[in-house]
């Protein structure tokens, strides 16, 4: 049931667009005939302006050269009051024709040639037009921030009218959406609604919340009010509108999974997005149609879409060699300069012709070429891919094996560094202890003797409860070396590793004394390394060394 309901819309949607156009086929032949024997310069400005703005979708380079004649007619001998207003609007015609064709720089050019006239005439209701134009490139150029400030500056002085208020109430809210501000863009076009009443562009406001329903995945909601919209802009002849609302039906059948329809829908939005040139329209249903096939795992037709999305994107897709035609064509009207004689002309107008139609053929064959090349690519990186896993896996294990055997060897080095430090210690103090019993087996002195004998039994009491607590600390050592190292080099790389094991003897409480036994070393020699450790660790003036290095990882 659904299926045919879409089916009747865009049949419905597709029989408007052709009464549309036949309409306005109409209109241009009827002016065009007009302008044929026109015989004053008001009348033909005024046939330009006409056939300007009604070819601005479905033929902007003509367009273009219908505004440009109306504007050197008004420079050069048009003396009519309402000169400078009638230039300002064809500057503001063209600023639209070159934003839809994404040249935003040529179109900023015009709105502010538009604006300087209004500005010099006075003209406040026009002036709030040109910042709502500027506001609207920028839009387009996706800066929401200028955007915004712009259309607050056009807000105030449109409110004059309330269909113009609505309008830019409209945009404003749409830049809110796309700022993410949701409940703000909902009030505000909601207000616009209100300031619409019965004109048919409150389509435009409800198309935002619908944009804004989409946001927030309630697509069904998004979905009807787009299809009313649809119809709407199709009835009344809104190309550009219409356009994008097939986008965004597109799209929203995208989300709903409803991918035939959204094909039709895509179809039809690039289809008048063609007409006026609009290239990012044109990107934007290139990368729609990528993500659909993407998700029928329709790979290589993806690929094809996405590499056209890209060309648009990037501007630098030229579309064929008949639009260099249109061109001569076109400037072989306006100004008579560009070349001699019909002559030239029509050989120049040949030799396109006759490039256009071997372009065609050489892209037909690049076309196969390709779809072969791509098809054997894939196979190749497809194999490549799974040689380079299996290749990947072969090295992390041997990464492993080497990192397991090295922490081995790092800690049986620990071990037996540890073994000589002790028995190094131990023979130190065996020594000094034999050179004292040989002195007093000299001495003839009891007392003396008595003295040194005492002596020797408190230091061998202390040495005994030195190495016990060395033993203790060494087991310390072992349990938290690893994790002490790695945090202390992480913090302070500039420490060398000698610095670093003293840094953890203080950490174990170990005293000067203690660490002097410990690494066999003379007090200056401790002191040295202490400045140095200070020094490196930022320590602070006045700070107890052992106090700071124990709160370093507390």
């Amino acid at each position: 049931m659904m299926r045919k309901q879409y089916s009747l819309l865009l049949l419905l949607l597709f029989t408007s667009s052709l009464s549309f156009g036949q309409r306005n086929l109409n209109r241009i032949d009827s002016i065009s005939n007009l302008l044929s024997v026109a015989n004053s310069d008001s009348l033909i400005v005024r046939h330009h302006m006409e056939l300007g703005i009604l070819k601005d979708t479905s033929n902007p380079l003509e367009a273009e050269v219908h505004l440009k004649t109306a504007i050197t007619t008004l420079k050069t001998s048009y003396y009519y009051s309402d000169r400078l207003e009638k230039m300002a609007l064809a500057y503001d015609c063209l600023g639209i024709i070159e934003r839809r064709r994404n040249n935003y720089d040529q179109a900023l050019k015009y709105y502010i040639n538009a604006l300087e006239i209004k500005e010099t005439t006075k003209d406040s209701n026009n002036i709030g037009r040109s910042y709502h134009n500027i506001a609207m490139l920028f839009s387009a150029n996706r800066n929401y921030d200028k955007a915004i400030n712009y259309m607050q500056k056009a807000l105030p002085i449109r409110k004059k009218d309330s269909t113009n208020y609505a309008v830019s109430l409209n945009n404003y809210g749409y830049f809110l959406y796309h700022k993410k501000k949701y409940e703000k863009a909902l009030a505000i076009l909601d207000s616009a609604k209100r300031y619409y009443g019965k004109d048919i562009r409150i389509a435009d406001a409800n198309n935002n919340i619908a944009r804004i329903y989409k946001k927030k995945k309630l697509y069904i909601e998004a979905l009807e009010i787009q299809k009313r919209n649809a119809l709407i802009y199709s009835k009344n002849e809104k190309l550009e509108r219409l356009a994008n609302t097939y986008r965004d039906l597109a799209i929203t059948t995208r989300k709903l999974k409803q991918y035939s329809e959204a094909s039709k829908y895509q179809d039809s939005s690039e289809k008048i997005a063609q007409n006026y040139g609009n290239k990012k329209l044109i990107a934007i249903i290139n990368k729609e149609r990528y993500r659909v096939a993407k998700v029928k795992k329709q790979y290589k037709i993806a690929l094809e879409y996405y590499q056209t999305y890209k060309k648009y994107e990037d501007s630098v897709f030229n579309n064929s060699q008949s639009e260099k035609i249109k061109a001569i064509e076109l400037n072989y009207n306006y100004s008579k300069k560009t070349l001699t004689d019909s002559l030239n002309y029509e050989a120049k107008k040949t030799q396109l012709t006759v490039q256009n139609k071997s372009q065609r053929l050489q892209k037909q064959w690049y076309a196969i070429l390709f779809c072969v090349t791509t098809i054997a690519m894939i196979g190749f990186i497809f194999a490549y891919r799974y040689q380079k896993r299996i290749n990947i896996q072969n090295i992390q294990k041997q990464e492993l094996e080497a990192n397991l055997l090295n922490e081995r060897i790092l800690f049986l080095r620990y071990k037996v560094e540890r073994l000589l430090t002790d028995n190094k210690m131990r023979s130190s103090f065996n020594k000094e202890l034999t050179e004292r019993l040989k002195t007093l087996r000299k001495s003839d002195n009891t007392k003396i003797v008595i003295d040194e004998y005492q002596s020797i039994l408190i230091q061998l009491k202390n040495q005994l409860q030195a190495e016990k607590r060395l033993d203790s600390i060494s087991e310390s050592l072992q349990k938290t070396n690893e994790d002490f190292e790695q945090k202390l080099a992480k913090r302070f790389p500039q420490l060398s590793k000698s610095e670093r094991e003293i840094c953890h003897l203080i950490y174990l409480n170990l005293s000067t004394k203690e660490i002097m036994n410990a690494r066999n070393m003379t007090l200056p020699s401790i002191k040295s390394i202490r400045y140095r450790i200070r020094k490196k660790i930022l320590v602070p003036k006045g700070q107890e060394l052992e106090l700071f290095i124990k709160q370093l990882f507390n």
